[in-house]
């Protein structure tokens, strides 16, 4: 099933992608599976989902414009209606959390266009979503681990510590994102899809209460090179700022470098971490840097280009 959601064409940044993202030199993360969303339907219920605003604006490369793929409504019944549903809603908010950085960026930012943000989060057709599934760690690594290699506020070794997703920044410019559901897959085993018969009823996986180590999970690393632990309440959703907003601004709102570390699993269990992320972004035609001139069009294909 996952083989037929996955898109070589389109550089595996719509449907499946696992394994194919290069995050450091020479490594590519196998440590997390993903499926791509492009939310046009944000814009138009019946957008089957394709980015770009017309063919005249949208680029070359299918990585950018690819069409939606979807499992079966009769493996995953709900599936597709339920996240969109919930992209709407953190589009939603994302555009109340713009207006916000609009009234900021004015007051600090000499000839900053009033309302900028927001726009750009109303009417994009670009807004990508990312629904990110952790795999449990195989327990060889786990016990290869020392405690030097799980943050306890008293390291500042990047690569000692972003051990279930390295060190990156987000290309858009406001990202949604939900609490983390994480899941003890040994005690609730997922239901394969090439299981005989119809999964009319996909199971309810019940959700542990946090992450089996305090400090596992989302950090951030500050503009002083200060790293903070990021936990989002189960009933709130999260935004971070991404390089194209801090391009547009001149570098006065920042991409925030983030990673996800792994922590101390308890022995005997297999947890896996899952959340859902959505990048909203300029149109393709947006201008990102005014200098060059560059666009949200080629500034993507440059970001695709350098991890996948």
């Amino acid at each position: 099933m996952k083989e037929n959601l996955a898109l070589p064409e389109a550089k595996y940044l719509t449907g499946w992608s696992h394994g194919k993202e290069a995050l450091k030199t020479g490594q590519y993360d196998t440590l997390k599976g993903s499926f791509y969303v492009n939310c046009g339907f944000y814009q138009d219920s019946g957008n089957r989902g394709r980015a770009g605003e017309s063919n005249s604006t949208a680029p070359d490369g299918p990585e950018l414009t690819t069409t939606n793929v979807w499992p079966p409504e009769s493996t995953l019944p709900g599936f597709r209606k339920t996240f969109e549903e919930l992209c709407n809603l953190i589009i939603d908010v994302a555009v109340l959390v713009a207006r916000a950085c609009d009234e900021f960026a004015a007051s600090r930012i000499e000839g900053y266009e009033q309302g900028y943000l927001e726009r750009v989060v109303r009417t994009s057709n670009t807004t990508k979503a990312r629904l990110l599934h952790y795999f449990p760690p195989a327990y060889g690594h786990l016990d290869s681990l020392s405690d030097a290699q799980r943050i306890d506020g008293s390291t500042e070794d990047e690569e000692a510590v972003d051990t279930w997703c390295a060190t990156h920044v987000d290309h858009g410019c406001l990202t949604g994102l939900t609490s983390a559901l994480y899941i003890d897959e040994r005690a609730h085993p997922p239901r394969s899809l090439n299981t005989p018969g119809p999964l009319n009823h996909p199971p309810t996986l019940p959700a542990l209460p946090g992450a089996p180590d305090p400090h596992s999970g989302l950090y951030i690393r500050s503009r002083m090179d200060a790293i903070t632990k990021v936990s989002i309440p189960h009933d709130c959703l999260g935004f971070q700022t991404g390089e194209a907003l801090q391009m547009i601004t001149g570098g006065k709102f920042r991409a925030v470098p983030h990673f996800v570390q792994l922590g101390k699993h308890t022995k005997g269990s297999q947890v896996a971490r899952n959340t859902l992320a959505v990048f909203t972004q300029p149109n393709f035609n947006e201008i990102v840097d005014k200098t060059t001139g560059k666009t949200f069009a080629q500034f993507s294909k440059e970001v695709a280009e350098r991890f996948h």
